[in-house]
């Protein structure tokens, strides 16, 4: 059987925080881009400013810790406690934030829309923050696949303290070895269905025998990728547009075969009616190659005020 989530020891890295300061081009706004990404999972406790999450160096696991010191222009605070030298930690922390993301030629574009002019004002700042890793991002696309995102969070959680690795008080998100050296009654036992099961065990073996290198794939343009994905059992459209955007960072990828995505852009586009994919895709086609972060804009400006219409009918009751 294999041993449930393991406690990894940082070592004498954990003494010496290597430390360096980022500067973006252009607007960022840390704060509201964890709030963003929140908003889509069950809440877990109170909303964060700084972003904390465990990593996996070259040398061993770490933890990773950026605050924000401006917005605009951005300038961020990181700080990693365990292994790992300055141009790593550079590195890591540019590709959980999109830092190479320039939000101001979208900004352009959007301004004088009257849909995404108002929404890209009111969240000025926003990026869609990624996972450390391509198979991290693979992993949630596969969950999420038919599912409520709040059911494939919850599967999530419960494959993480499985199958991950403690770090201080956070969890280090399993690696392809894990998946493919645990038991399919494991995974199983998560929450995963048999088909899903198969597609994370045949893409983690892939990996662990050298025939798939998804982090090799950061160099490749997008319709590379998308062929190179496409060619994995498991990644229709969505899941490919998917990584793509919450992965690799391309605002171009739009996943148009969501259906909730059909269901909020219609509201602000449609009067409220559902789009089809193909009615989707044109109606954000003013916006490109940043129609995908058009419709990233348009999901967490519809949550949030959908979550403080919850919060003001909350308080309206006696």
């Amino acid at each position: 059987m294999t041993p449930r989530g393991r406690r990894v020891a940082q070592g004498d890295g954990a003494k010496r925080p290597q430390h360096t300061v980022l500067q973006l081009v252009g607007p960022f706004d840390l704060a509201l881009s964890l709030e963003a990404a929140a908003i889509f999972y069950p809440r877990e406790g109170p909303l964060r400013r700084a972003l904390r999450v465990a990593v996996r160096t070259e040398v061993g696991p770490a933890i990773l810790e950026v605050t924000q010191l401006s917005r605009d222009p951005a300038r961020l605070d990181v700080r990693l406690s365990g292994p790992g030298g300055a141009p790593q930690l550079r590195r890591l922390a540019g590709r959980l934030i999109c830092a190479e993301l320039d939000l101001r030629p979208f900004y352009r574009l959007a301004s004088g829309d009257p849909v995404l002019g108002p929404a890209t004002a009111a969240l000025s700042g926003l990026k869609p923050l990624q996972p450390a890793s391509i198979f991290e991002a693979a992993v949630i696309a596969i969950t999420e696949q038919q599912l409520s995102m709040a059911a494939a969070y919850r599967i999530r959680t419960r494959l993480i303290r499985r199958l991950g690795e403690r770090v201080e008080d956070l969890w280090l998100f399993p690696g392809p070895d894990r998946f493919a050296d645990t038991a399919p009654s494991e995974l199983a036992a998560c929450g995963l269905s048999r088909q899903k099961i198969s597609y994370l065990k045949a893409l983690a073996r892939s990996i662990m025998a050298g025939d798939v290198d998804l982090e090799s794939m950061r160099r490749d343009t997008d319709a590379e990728i998308r062929d190179r994905l496409e060619a994995l059992a498991g990644f229709g459209r969505w899941s490919v547009e998917h990584v793509l955007l919450h992965g690799f960072g391309r605002p171009g990828a739009l996943p148009a075969t969501d259906v909730s995505l059909q269901q909020v852009v219609g509201r602000y586009v449609a009067r409220g009616g559902r789009l089809t994919a193909e009615q989707l895709a044109r109606s954000l086609s003013p916006f490109r190659p940043y129609d995908g972060l058009a419709a990233y804009y348009l999901s967490v400006a519809y949550r949030r005020q959908d979550r403080a219409k919850l919060s003001r009918d909350a308080r309206a009751d006696p």
